[in-house]
């Protein structure tokens, strides 16, 4: 969330939030009543992990792809609990560090839809590399 809250403040726009009711569930009902035509992207986290809910993923891609607006999916809590088909849930975004299965620290995955990777400026390239001493070739590099 401070994250969130710092972009907004560079980029003046404004962070709402779903509210959840007294079960620790997202009100979906209201989730329309958010929107405006100045809403740019909706993030949400598919499991939480303060809460312990599974918020409904599908529901609220359904809502904000109605108006056009794509969708993050944090599924940083979801990824070894649960199968995630980002296909099925229709998500234009979703995300998950790699500690988070068992990998390394430091590393991560940012899954796009590819109508949305067409769209993108890179700014930098990272370069990975094998960290084996019996691996010393170049794994992947990555457009950020």
């Amino acid at each position: 969330m401070f994250h969130g809250k710092c972009f907004c403040q560079r980029k003046n726009a404004k962070l709402k939030f779903i509210p959840f009711d007294n079960d620790g569930r997202l009100e979906i009902e209201k989730l329309e009543g958010l929107i405006n035509k100045k809403t740019k992207i909706i993030s949400v986290v598919h499991v939480s992990n303060a809460l312990g809910t599974i918020n409904p993923i599908k529901k609220i891609i359904k809502i904000a792809h109605k108006y056009n607006i794509p969708v993050m999916v944090d599924a940083a809590q979801s990824i070894q609990h649960i199968p995630v088909d980002v296909q099925e849930l229709d998500c234009d975004f979703l995300a998950f560090s790699g500690h988070k299965i068992y990998g390394p620290t430091g590393i991560g995955v940012l899954y796009a839809k590819e109508k949305w990777l067409e769209q993108c400026r890179p700014t930098r390239v990272v370069a990975i590399w094998s960290i084996s001493s019996h691996l010393k070739k170049r794994l992947t590099c990555i457009t950020i």
